[in-house]
């Protein structure tokens, strides 16, 4: 894929320059894009970490023993069995220090679904995830308010 989008550049690039496009308002123009993904991928950033906090609030706590690891999916998550029922981590599997991490014969603290219809946890692992994120999520967004705000000053 991103030979592919290389290639889309490198052909959009010579159709500019064969129409007559001088190439310091290409060069501009590609800077504009590039930041504009910087920017669409650092808003998508912020945006996962909100809506994964808020799913923080609609959990409640509970103490579960590891079962598994599931390898039917994309990628590999955690199963932990609370009273009986089973529930899968909404985040992967840490694969480094795997058999540090999970243990069948301990207990573990997570946060589960209070819906019986869907069966997640987050468990230690991915809360230390969701908190680093979200520290960075917060020095995003504050770097997004901060480019909105000196963008005019630079553009005119």
């Amino acid at each position: 894929m991103l030979l592919e989008i290389i290639v889309a550049v490198v052909v959009i690039v010579v159709i500019l320059v064969l129409v007559g496009v001088p190439l310091p308002s290409i060069i501009t123009l590609l800077a504009f894009v590039m930041m504009g993904i910087v920017v669409l991928a650092m808003v998508l950033f912020v945006g996962f970490f909100v809506v994964t906090d808020i799913s923080l609030l609609f959990r409640k706590r509970a103490n579960g023993k590891f079962v598994r690891i599931t390898d039917d999916e994309r990628f590999e998550r955690a199963v932990y069995q609370v009273d009986g029922t089973e529930y899968t981590c909404l985040f992967p599997a840490e694969n480094i220090a795997r058999r540090k991490l999970y243990h069948t014969d301990g207990s573990y603290p997570l946060l589960i679904s209070r819906s019986q219809k869907r069966r997640t946890a987050y468990d230690r692992h991915s809360l230390i995830v969701i908190a680093v994120g979200s520290v960075f999520a917060v020095l995003f967004a504050a770097a997004l308010a901060a480019g909105a705000v000196m963008l005019p000053q630079v553009l005119f």
